[in-house]
């Protein structure tokens, strides 16, 4: 037996860093402030996503699919053969190995997709919202969380099947993946040459340029970068504040919600007979200049359109007091105000 350098730098670097992303992605995923941050980490995905398929076409033998995607029969005869404590040794992906690298592609390939079309929908107002029924979205958001639980169990068989792998093999393939290096036994596959440094870079360029296209694409057709609008200090401070004071004075209180904060910038309310709502001055799209019943031009509402919005703190409160004693005919909570900020600084 003999060691021999299998697992090239991109592939390496693409096992960890998708296992990162997808971490992250999950951790992000419940709350609604972090909203922003899940999309911009499946935008990433994509990219690194479409860049190894790209990779499995053009990059050196044991990365590209045709190593290591193999027929159904072969894929239940290494089974078989795992389960008698006797699988045959394969320096690349074994068929099981394989078939399960497809299988999470296919289903993180999904996951973005369903994703995409969920953030596009009505409720965080994008670019299909009003092209599809409310209930075609919902069920979308719905598949999204099924894959999401499919993942889950896809990655717990994935460690068992690398675990046992390694006992059967009688080598550590978590290291093979950090090091490149696997054991392998003596013979023709041992060896073998690859392209030349000047090929594998612009094969890897394309491989990424690929990624990169698709990601920037995705992130266009999202709203992105003009839901990316950084918040300014003042704003980011408020938002702390207006969540701790939220948390104070509600215990039931979870998070602050750009959901939430929509569903108030939408809402209609009857002051002295007349139908009111932030929208209706401010047009749908807070990223767009309104107009007053007056017909006096308004700046539009988001920060990410109007840097100048929200940069003042006493300018915030006083707008906040004025405006909530139009529209409410009383006193933003903290919450109320929190939720508002929120949606505001996520578009």
């Amino acid at each position: 037996m003999k060691q021999v350098k299998v697992w090239d730098p991109f592939v390496r670097f693409f096992h960890w860093g998708l296992a990162l992303l997808v971490l992250a992605s999950f951790l992000t995923s419940d709350e609604d402030a972090l909203v922003p941050l899940h999309v911009r980490l499946g935008i990433a995905l994509l990219a690194i996503l479409l860049a190894r398929v790209a990779w499995g076409f053009l990059g050196p033998r044991h990365a590209r699919f045709r190593d290591f995607v193999r027929r159904p029969r072969e894929v239940l005869a290494y089974a078989r053969q795992a389960l008698r404590g006797r699988p045959p040794l394969h320096l690349g992906h074994n068929p099981l190995g394989g078939a399960m690298v497809v299988a999470i592609l296919a289903v993180l390939l999904a996951l973005v997709a369903t994703g995409a079309v969920a953030y596009a929908g009505p409720e965080f107002d994008g670019v299909l919202a009003g092209q599809l029924p409310r209930r075609a979205f919902k069920a979308v958001k719905e598949v999204h969380e099924a894959l999401s639980g499919l993942l889950l169990g896809m990655i717990a068989a994935h460690v068992g099947g690398v675990l046992v792998s390694s006992f059967l093999e009688r080598q550590n393939l978590v290291k093979g993946m950090i090091t490149g290096w696997k054991r392998a036994a003596d013979g023709p596959e041992a060896g073998g040459t690859g392209p030349g440094p000047v090929s594998r870079l612009v094969r890897l360029t394309a491989a990424l340029a690929v990624g990169t296209a698709a990601a920037l694409g995705l992130a266009l057709l999202l709203g992105l970068p003009a839901r990316a609008g950084a918040a300014s200090p003042v704003a980011a401070d408020l938002l702390r504040e207006y969540e701790a004071a939220a948390r104070k004075a509600n215990p039931s209180f979870r998070v602050l919600s750009p959901a939430e904060g929509r569903r108030l910038y939408v809402a209609e309310f009857t002051q002295e007979g007349t139908r009111i709502s932030c929208a209706g001055c401010h047009t749908a799209d807070p990223r767009q200049r309104g107009r007053t019943p007056a017909g006096k031009n308004v700046e539009p509402l988001a920060p990410s359109a109007n840097a100048e919005r929200f940069s003042d703190r006493g300018e915030v409160e006083k707008w906040f007091k004025r405006n909530c004693k139009q529209v409410l005919g009383r006193v933003c909570t903290s919450e109320e105000k929190g939720h508002f900020l929120a949606y505001l600084l996520s578009i």
